[in-house]
């Protein structure tokens, strides 16, 4: 058995640590066998530290299994490192992209100028100890003094609850995971939203109720300015900038407020708020009509954002536009998706930067929703990312007389299957019990 310890405190922490997982798991010889939560904490600096090195971390471990010697391990793990971005340095203290070690083999002692295993001071390290005891906690530290035999869970017992951020460099964890769906945070600013409409219209409950998601789990915010469910009114292109524009502003300044700074997505059809969208910096642009627009094409060209791609019959949906009911309902939006990937990836638009959404509830019934979501795994074929949009969604009345905002449980049912087949995305109201529901999925 070994553990593997990777951390990051440069840029997109998550995206680090989630290529570093996914690199390490193509590595001949070793089997990836667990996934440890992800702790946030404070730098470990040396006296005298500069002030920019003073940056938050990010940590998680892996158990493993493999047939490597540990020199052999050690290269593989460092090739892995450059090729994210941190190159060969002296200094042990700074920032960096990506830091992967090796925190412990087994019973294995090794001290030499190459590395040391276990890793050194790690029984006084809760950013390391921890998620070490989350993956293998039994595993006994085999140095001798006070610790000497006990195991990690043991040791880490001495710093009380993971989630408290009472433990030294105030570390904690925290709800997002690197192996399981990423969750997308619902902000609703329209007083006609079928689930939670007029909530978050105001930009400081917009703000507030983003600040939550985020702490609960979601490492985007999409925020829509126009409702799509049925009957809905089709909105100006004024009014709906006049909605989102200061809750972008309100989300922009306080980005250091967040825990986990996330990216935000627009729900816009409309390609002027799209452009004014994205000269704020937006990160993605989720367009339900599924980027049909040349215009919205053109836009999202030339910017570096991501797009959500969505099958969709009408905008607002409509109960009379579905597709047909005597046919396969997969085969059709897969062919449909298809279709429209080639035809933006013709246009310029890379594939790394699309994202496809079945469209859950937007031209099908009941029924074709719920296969779109048993079938979910099917539209990874299509070689772009994949979004679900379940939350609450109509389709859940097969299940439950409960009006749409009482719909979670059976959200949180569906958010639990598609997390087992290979969802990239899950696009969710109730963030935190996903996020909680997600944890133990993971580790058990």
């Amino acid at each position: 058995m070994v553990v593997l310890g990777l951390g990051s405190n440069v840029g997109d922490r998550l995206a680090h640590l989630r290529k570093a997982l996914q690199a390490i798991q193509k590595i001949p010889g070793v089997m990836v066998e667990q996934v440890s939560p992800v702790y946030l904490s404070d730098a470990l600096l040396p006296d005298n530290a500069p002030p920019e090195w003073d940056m938050p971390h990010l940590n998680l471990a892996l158990r493993c299994h493999t047939t490597l010697e540990p020199l052999a391990l050690l290269k593989e793990l460092k090739n892995i490192e450059w090729s994210i971005g941190r190159k060969p340095e002296v200094r042990h203290w700074g920032p960096r992209i990506i830091d992967i070690d090796i925190l412990a083999w087994g019973e294995l002692v090794l001290q030499s100028e190459i590395f040391t295993v276990p890793h050194l001071n790690l029984q006084d390290r809760p950013f390391a100890l921890w998620p070490l005891a989350d993956v293998a906690p039994l595993w006994t530290f085999p140095l001798p003094g006070p610790n000497q035999g006990k195991t990690a869970a043991q040791i880490a017992e001495k710093w009380g609850s993971r989630f408290t951020g009472e433990a030294p460099l105030r570390t904690q964890q925290i709800y997002q995971r690197v192996d399981t769906p990423r969750l997308v945070g619902v902000v609703n600013v329209t007083p006609d939203s079928f689930s939670d409409g007029g909530q978050f219209v105001s930009a400081d409950h917009a703000l507030a109720h983003a600040l939550l998601l985020v702490n609960s789990g979601a490492e985007i915010i999409d925020i829509g300015a126009e409702s799509t469910a049925p009957k809905a009114a089709p909105l100006e292109v004024a009014t709906e900038w006049a909605r989102l524009e200061p809750i972008l502003l309100a989300l922009k300044n306080a980005r250091e407020s967040f825990l986990i700074p996330p990216k935000i997505s627009v729900d816009t059809r409309h390609t002027e708020v799209a452009a004014k969208a994205l000269a704020m910096g937006v990160d993605w642009i989720n367009d339900v009509t599924g980027l049909q627009d040349p215009a919205m094409q053109e836009i999202v060209l030339h910017s570096n954002a991501d797009c959500v791609v969505m099958h969709h019959m009408s905008i607002p949906a409509s109960r009379d536009v579905v597709l047909p009911r005597d046919q396969d309902v997969v085969e059709l939006v897969y062919e449909w998706g298809a279709k429209q990937l080639e035809s933006l990836e013709r246009r310029g638009i890379p594939r790394e930067r699309m994202i496809f959404d079945p469209g859950v509830g937007f031209g099908k019934v009941p029924e074709h929703s719920l296969m779109l979501v048993k079938e979910a795994e099917t539209f990874k074929q299509l070689g772009v990312r994949l979004l679900i949009g379940h939350s609450r969604k109509s389709f859940l009345s097969l299940f439950t007389g409960h009006p749409a905002a009482e719909r979670d449980v059976e959200t949180i049912a569906m958010s639990f299957y598609l997390a087992k087949h290979q969802v990239d995305y899950l696009r969710v109201h109730e963030v935190e019990m996903s996020a909680r529901t997600l944890r133990v999925a993971a580790a058990l």
